[in-house]
């Protein structure tokens, strides 16, 4: 396995594709919150977190972008395992969805309206499940839950959660729509609330990699090794995310890297799990027609490929299987001049 080589060569394949991509100039920062608008396009950090703990950075690995929808992952987590699998399966489903991951057409025609965790309407409602009368408390519940995945207190971003909050108002409508629906379990203007500064938290390539290599352990954090949740519920949200992570570049993520589980925001970070190997966090602000980072996927696919055993694995398979055919068409060829 890649894990078994030598710190030095993992740090220079790290530089190698930190130096590959960085000129990439393509893609444009998100502007339907204007705050996101004055990111830096120039911003690009790479880390990797081992699952032993070991750490390698390249670029601007510690400045910070708002999580947005990467924040998705960890309230579904929580769900899963403080109140149960079963529970957020009946509550807010797992279907695939083709859909923007804001629609509102999604909410009305799928069977489950909530569709999954990581689109808005399903996400919001996920928060809505912590609902308490006291907000200040259940915003702490919410916050403080995405610190124990990073090791560390993670800071809001205060000018984005004002901004985001004078343009949620299809946030605002996905929620009111769930709660005719019966798909809703809190207050809609409080959730709404405690939702926006869910996604305005602050987090670096740093963290989203240590964040990440959680459920890469199954649920034991690789710094401090503590268990932050069980591992089955580390396993449901690794297995409920590789359909859902990267919008509508899911499914071609999943060819192109294998039984891998990523999750991008808008924002501009991107965070990958590597099942027993460890995370990669990446940001990067200029964003894809769908909303993920041109230079998170780019770097992300070559070193998902890279550190992913079961990739390699597969691709043997794969040439294995092409050198067979070969033989056999050369074999037929042969046979016929007989």
């Amino acid at each position: 396995m890649y894990m078994n080589t030598s710190n030095e060569h993992i740090q220079a394949f790290i530089d190698k594709v930190y130096k590959k991509v960085k000129p990439n100039k393509s893609g444009n920062v998100a502007t339907y919150i204007p705050q996101l608008a004055k990111a830096d396009p120039n911003l690009f950090g790479i880390c990797f977190v081992t699952c032993d703990g070991r750490v390698f950075k390249a670029g601007q690995s510690n400045k910070t972008v708002p999580i947005e929808s990467i924040s998705k992952v960890f309230s579904a987590a929580m769900a899963a395992d403080e109140l149960g699998v079963n529970v957020i399966n009946e509550k807010i489903g797992n279907m695939g969805s083709s859909l923007p991951f804001n629609s509102v057409i999604g909410a009305v025609l799928t069977p489950t309206h909530t569709i999954n965790p990581f689109v808005n309407q399903g996400a919001i409602a996920t928060t809505s499940l912590f609902y308490q009368k006291n907000k200040e408390a259940f915003r702490k519940k919410i916050l403080s839950n995405m610190d124990k995945y990073a090791g560390r207190k993670l800071s809001l971003n205060k000018p984005v959660y004002k901004s985001e909050g004078a343009t949620n108002s299809t946030n605002m409508a996905l929620s009111y729509l769930l709660k005719s629906f019966d798909r809703f379990y809190g207050d809609v203007d409080d959730t709404v609330d405690v939702y926006t500064s869910q996604c305005s938290v602050n987090v670096s390539a740093e963290d989203l990699a240590t964040m990440a290599c959680v459920f890469a352990t199954g649920g034991v954090h690789p710094h401090s090794g503590d268990r932050i949740i069980s591992k089955n519920a580390a396993k449901y949200t690794y297995r409920a995310l590789r359909g859902e992570g990267l919008y509508e570049y899911s499914a071609k993520w999943d060819t192109d890297v294998g039984a891998i589980s990523a999750k991008s925001g808008v924002g501009g970070g991107i965070f990958i799990i590597i099942k027993g190997v460890g995370g990669i966090g990446l940001v990067s602000p200029p964003l894809d027609k769908m909303g993920n980072s041109v230079r998170g996927i780019q770097a992300g696919t070559i070193l998902a490929k890279k550190f992913n055993p079961l990739f390699k694995a597969h691709a043997t398979f794969c040439k294995n299987k092409k050198t067979r055919r070969k033989k056999h068409k050369k074999n037929k060829k042969t046979q016929r001049k007989v």
